[in-house]
């Protein structure tokens, strides 16, 4: 069958009794879904190489690769047939497509796995990265087509775009040794946006009574979660990534370990009543090893921050009776509690220790002399933080 293909046309199409069927996309000459008698959906494309026709898989439809993808994919497929790029012969499949992103990129990986933040990175190659370059040489990706990825990014969020703009040029540096006809890492001179001003949001107290309300409806993992970086003040990695065995609660103290700490210096959290009573609300997911599993992953986290975030906010003028609240983040939950901690008269340096900084009385030289670990400290500034919050909250209900 031969016309424009649609997503509804796609959805409609029936599974064969046996063998499969095509049916060809007029928008892009040469792509074709295969639908085969199990109800499998795969883009090809067909075209002319050299002196004979090729049949070039595109990608299996789904709800991670739909119409739009395969085009896309397609047309940079029939970009680099048409510049003369090499394609992977069928006989020697899995030699030649050494070259690819998505070849390349488990050994990426392993080099990496040292890294604190490589869910990080695993999140970004596998959400913005391979469905858009997996299946390209590395080779033959230019400077202008990291521009206008870039860009795409940045129109939603331009902090994500930055890193993913610094991910991608990092891998390109570890391939470049194994890429003889790559001349120059193409992120290198490809346009990316401007570094955010620094933010100085500090939520106030209605509004943290607020989002506790927000916290007591929301099921797991986020009402649980945003509970946690209330009370705690840790960074929103540190929460939702956590292991359950970082908790002890007969000694009532979170131990972050040193390879998930940004500053790569292990960091004991004393567990308040209340962050305890969180932490009890959450039910252990036999095997999973993870505070917050994810489902689709047993060794990571949940992920998905930012949909969760344009709820809160939404709930959140919805609960104070606004139209819309000035703009706040997740991480802005950490500045608040710091702010709070000093206006309920702690010190500073026992501030610092709560947010495992290092910085004032514990960076430079000074760190070298002073060793005392705060932790009594420490304790006695989240309780009375936890004792605060629920006069706020308390107040609010009135």
């Amino acid at each position: 069958m031969t016309g424009k293909l649609t997503d509804a046309k796609l959805q409609g199409f029936k599974a064969p009794e046996k063998g499969q069927v095509e049916h060809s996309d007029s928008d892009v000459p040469g792509l074709r879904v295969r639908v085969g008698a199990s109800g499998a959906k795969t883009f090809i494309l067909r075209k002319r190489v050299g002196e004979s026709v090729r049949n070039i898989t595109v990608g299996r439809y789904g709800p991670r690769f739909g119409l739009a993808d395969a085009r896309r994919k397609a047309r940079l497929l029939i970009s680099d047939i048409e510049s003369g790029k090499a394609l992977p012969s069928p006989a020697k499949k899995n030699k030649s497509t050494a070259g690819t992103i998505r070849a390349l990129m488990p050994a990426y990986l392993a080099s990496k796995s040292h890294l604190r933040s490589l869910w990080d990175l695993e999140s970004v190659m596998n959400k913005f990265v391979l469905p858009r370059f997996g299946d390209r040489f590395a080779d033959s990706i230019t400077r202008g087509e990291i521009t206008e990825f870039i860009a795409e990014i940045a129109e939603r969020t331009p902090p994500r775009a930055r890193n993913v703009h610094a991910q991608l040029s990092a891998f390109y540096t570890w391939a470049m040794p194994r890429l003889d006809r790559l001349p120059a890492n193409p992120c290198r001179d490809a346009g990316r946006p401007p570094k955010s001003k620094p933010r100085d949001r500090v939520l106030t107290d209605a509004e943290l009574a607020g989002l506790w309300k927000i916290a007591e409806k929301e099921a797991l993992p986020w009402g649980a979660g945003l509970k946690l970086l209330i009370l705690t003040g840790a960074r929103r990695s540190e929460v939702f990534q956590a292991d359950r065995c970082e908790f002890d609660l007969t000694t009532r103290q979170w131990t972050i370990p040193a390879e998930r700490a940004k500053n790569g210096l292990p960091h004991i959290v004393p567990l308040s009543d209340a962050a305890i009573a969180a932490i009890r609300s959450i039910p252990e997911v036999q095997g999973k090893p993870k505070l917050f599993p994810s489902g689709t992953n047993d060794e990571l986290g949940t992920t998905g921050y930012s949909k969760a975030r344009a709820r809160f906010r939404k709930s959140l003028d919805e609960v104070l009776e606004r139209a819309e609240g000035e703009h706040w983040t997740l991480h802005d939950i950490r500045r608040t509690v710091a702010t709070g901690l000093q206006r309920l008269g702690v010190r500073f340096e026992v501030t610092e220790a709560v947010l495992n900084h290092v910085s004032g009385s514990k960076g430079g030289i000074a760190g070298v002399y002073q060793r005392h670990d705060w932790k009594t400290e420490k304790r006695d500034a989240l309780t009375a933080w936890a004792r605060h919050l629920q006069k706020v909250v308390q107040t609010a209900r009135r």
